[in-house]
């Protein structure tokens, strides 16, 4: 694994998870193919890579009033409970199975991006409703 190359995806990566762009699916992949970790193992670095990234880009969106903190505690509730419960399903099922379920992930995801059309009117949110800003 050249240290180079996990500088540079790991820039990448950051970069992109700033913009709320999955910077994981990235770093997985990469050390999925490229550094040659496990499934599980690749998992958690890039837990590990999530929470630093991922506390500073919040802090950026939070200071620009680009949380909707109401959606947010809803999807941590729901979240840290499946979470959870893929840790455990995760370690009966083994690297093999998620990683292949990560592959079909990946292609769904992939396929409905590419398929999906640009709507015409983007729905309400915090980032474009009438008098958006810090709460």
């Amino acid at each position: 694994m050249s240290w180079l190359a996990v500088a540079g995806v790991s820039l990448l990566s950051g970069l992109l998870g700033a913009l709320g762009m999955g910077a994981g699916t990235l770093l997985m992949v990469y050390l999925r193919l490229a550094a040659g970790l496990d499934q599980l193992a690749a998992q958690g670095v890039n837990l590990l890579f999530f929470l630093p990234t991922g506390g500073l880009a919040l802090a950026a969106h939070a200071r620009g009033g680009l949380v909707d903190w109401r959606s947010a505690g809803l999807c941590l509730a729901a979240g840290l409970p499946a979470a959870a419960a893929g840790v455990w399903l995760g370690r009966l099922a083994g690297g093999a199975w998620l990683s292949k379920g990560f592959a079909l992930v990946l292609l769904a995801a992939g396929v409905r991006e590419f398929c999906q059309k640009e709507p015409q009117n983007p729905a309400p949110g915090p980032h474009n409703s009438p008098g958006a800003g810090p709460e």
